[in-house]
């Protein structure tokens, strides 16, 4: 200490420079910021060059038809009629002074656009109509955060280059509506959602111990039966809580009373599953149907018994009893089933569950004791491998692509299955899988599981999530993608189910785009995200942070 007080000088000169070197750095982050704020695009474009001026936008500017990429054009056209309040001039080729264009670019990739704004116009270029898509929403999101939402004759929009794509191809929303039903309707909505995001996968989870959501030809109690219950022990919780938060209310509509019992629940029919699957397609995401087995099946067993070993629904130690694969009979119904799902579904990958499968009914179980023998099995884990083993083979045989949660690594399965990793406390699972040869989807229960925690750390830990801070070289070279999974045990409602959900979906669209991270920035771009959630009465959650 003395002798740093001899040179009083040299240590000011050392703080003057630290000064000067955070001052510079703040600066730079600063230009970031402001270029970030201008466009208020969320997920984080990947380069950005802002320049001078400003193009001006009112009813004289004229939209220009494509004949492939029709669906982006009319986001932009429904995006500038609602802020000017005003039908948009449409012509086939370029007109006047100011244009909006979408041009085909073969030297980009797939899902890659590129957004030139200068005072003469917009050119949005893509290789292809997905690509094209992304540019509207990006384009739709630039809209909104000149306006705020207010109807004037014109807006602004900054000059910039825009250069963008996405970092992993899957970028999915898992939607159980087992546990609590969602109606057709708000389905499409959270399609509109994920679309606005630039998120491409929405997984249904149709299936489950609490009830089972789609409509089977073949097998008609699966709906009559197995769609609805009595309340169970997490339907009490939410009333309970609903005493004093309205937003765990049981939403009335899926209520009846029948023979004397109050019963909850529903479905989705045939057509209406043909409904979302078309409305997600024209909005550029895919559907994916989760049909879960072997086990999670007491809605299924509940409606035909005869599907479990002990021909009961049931539960041993730690879940439900699970189907019976070791009868020729019980393979055959998820073959059926499997057919009819696939007929709704043009998606070509499908899940078929297999986590937590509950195998004490297998080993009491004299018919499947006989099968292990004559199958030269050692172990319970093999009928297991069978079941995924048989029910792969046909759905391969159909053009599909099996996932399964990662549970099935702890048997035998070959690399042909994608990988679901949700088990957290297993830490060398997604190596196992890599090791195997199969692809992975990470959808760690943290932070990616919205129910199980809430507030500023969850967004926090969300947005700060990156899988090469936890996995090898290995791992990340299989992994395909992200998503996020709102388990509904305790989401009854639409109010509850978009206080989990928002604004963690802005940060898994940013996450699952964009390879760089700035939370300061995400949280700079989301004010104009609030704002728009504000305007369609969206019950989000209230960071600490939002003024």
């Amino acid at each position: 200490m003395k002798r740093l007080l001899r040179y009083p000088s040299s240590i000011a000169c050392v703080l003057l420079c630290l000064l000067f070197l955070t001052a510079c750095k703040k600066n730079r982050e600063n230009q970031v910021i402001q270029a970030e704020h201008v466009h208020g695009i969320i997920p984080l474009p990947l380069i950005v060059d802002l320049a001078g001026g400003y193009l001006n936008v009112d009813k004289n500017i004229v939209l220009v038809n494509h004949p492939q990429f029709q669906a982006a054009v009319s986001v932009v056209e429904k995006a500038i009629c609602q802020a000017i309040n005003s039908a948009v001039i449409k012509n086939d080729l370029p007109a006047g002074n100011i244009n909006i264009q979408f041009v085909f670019d073969n030297t980009l990739d797939t899902n890659e656009y590129k957004i030139e704004i200068t005072a003469d116009g917009i050119k949005a270029k893509s290789k292809s109509p997905v690509g094209a898509y992304y540019a509207s929403q990006s384009i739709r999101q630039m809209i909104w955060n000149s306006t705020s939402g207010r109807i004037s004759e014109s807006f602004q929009l900054r000059c910039m280059t825009i250069r963008d794509k996405p970092f992993f191809n899957w970028r999915g929303f898992h939607l159980d509506v087992s546990r609590h039903f969602f109606s057709k309707e708000y389905i499409l909505k959270i399609i509109d959602w994920l679309a606005y995001y630039k998120l491409n996968k929405l997984q249904l989870h149709l299936t489950d111990d609490q009830g089972w959501r789609i409509q089977i030809d073949q097998f008609p109690l699966l709906t009559e039966i197995g769609a609805w219950r009595t309340f169970n022990e997490m339907d009490s919780t939410c009333m309970e809580l609903a005493k004093t938060d309205l937003n765990y209310t049981i939403d009335k509509r899926f209520i009846k009373e029948e023979n004397g019992k109050i019963w909850y629940g529903g479905f989705y029919t045939k057509q209406d599953i043909r409904d979302i699957v078309a409305y997600a397609t024209a909005h550029y995401v895919d559907v994916i149907p989760e049909i879960d087995m072997p086990g999670h099946m007491s809605a299924a067993i509940r409606a035909y018994p005869q599907l479990s070993c002990v021909d009961s629904a049931g539960w041993g130690n730690e879940f439900s009893f699970p189907i019976c694969p070791c009868n020729e009979q019980v393979m055959d119904f998820s073959y059926k089933v499997w057919d009819e799902i696939i007929d709704l579904f043009p998606s070509n990958v499908v899940h078929i569950g297999c986590d937590e499968v509950e195998k004490g009914t297998w080993a009491a179980s004299p018919e499947c004791q006989a099968f292990m023998v004559q199958n030269n099995m050692s172990g319970l884990n093999e009928i297991q491998n069978y079941f995924v083993k048989k029910l792969q083979a046909h759905l391969e045989s159909k053009g599909k692509t099996v996932i399964a949660w990662d549970d099935v690594i702890d048997g035998r399965v070959d690399n042909k299955i994608m990988m679901m990793y949700w088990r957290d406390w297993v830490k060398d699972s997604p190596e196992r899988c890599a090791a195997n040869g199969n692809n992975i989807i990470l959808t760690p229960a943290t932070p990616f599981y919205l129910a199980s925690a809430t507030g500023d750390e969850a967004l926090l830990n969300l947005y700060n999530y990156n899988p090469a801070d936890s996995y090898p070289a290995s791992v990340l070279t299989k992994v395909q993608g992200l998503q996020t999974c709102l388990w509904t045990e305790i989401v009854p409602s639409e109010p509850m189910f978009e206080k989990y959900v928002f604004p963690r979906l802005q940060a898994l669209a940013e996450i699952g785009w964009t390879p760089g991270r700035n939370w300061y920035s995400f949280q700079v771009r989301m004010k104009p995200h609030f704002e728009y959630m504000n305007s369609v009465k969206v019950n989000y959650q209230r960071p600490g942070w939002l003024k």
